[in-house]
């Protein structure tokens, strides 16, 4: 079985039922007759840019359903943001992402897989991202771009445009 078809069963199959564990996808390829390993479908998770959400039951895997889905990156952006930010505000030129306990280096980990050209470096904390982007206009793109992304989700952004604010303790 070639790479592209072990990774296609491994989309079904978190299609057809949900998966918790990478154990778990591991097991059902070879009850399918696949000898796989833990290790490759670890770096096949990664390549197909699939995320482990939160549902009522516990964790899972998903993949995007969506045909007109630009890249493997930005379905995972969506669920990530979706699932995990509670809100966000833009001075400046400088974003404050605040997630759910223990999400912040998730969320940073998937801003910086999505390599917006706006965005110089993330630091995340326990439940706070740090987004430091190079321009103001540059913070305003990526505003909107994280806004789309979190469509539908929990995340509130207010950008503010710097020219906005008063002189006190404001970013300039």
């Amino acid at each position: 079985m070639t790479k592209a078809e072990r990774q296609q069963a491994i989309l079904d199959l978190i299609r057809d039922r949900k998966v918790r564990t990478q154990e778990e996808i591991v097991a059902a390829l070879r009850h399918r007759g696949l000898d796989v390993t833990q290790a490759t479908v670890s770096r096949d998770i990664r390549e197909l840019g699939l995320a482990r959400v939160h549902d009522p039951d516990g964790p899972r895997y998903v993949a995007g359903g969506d045909p007109d889905e630009p890249s493997p990156v930005s379905t995972r952006l969506r669920a990530v943001m979706r699932e995990h930010v509670r809100s966000m505000e833009f001075v400046a030129h400088i974003g404050v992402v605040h997630t759910r306990p223990s999400s912040a280096p998730l969320v940073a980990a998937v801003i910086d897989s999505a390599h917006f050209e706006e965005v110089a470096g993330t630091v995340a904390g326990d439940d706070t991202v740090l987004v430091v982007v190079r321009s103001r206009p540059g913070a305003r793109r990526l505003a909107e771009r994280l806004r789309e992304a979190a469509g539908g989700g929990p995340a509130a952004i207010r950008a503010h445009d710097a020219n906005q604010m008063s002189g006190h303790g404001g970013v300039r």
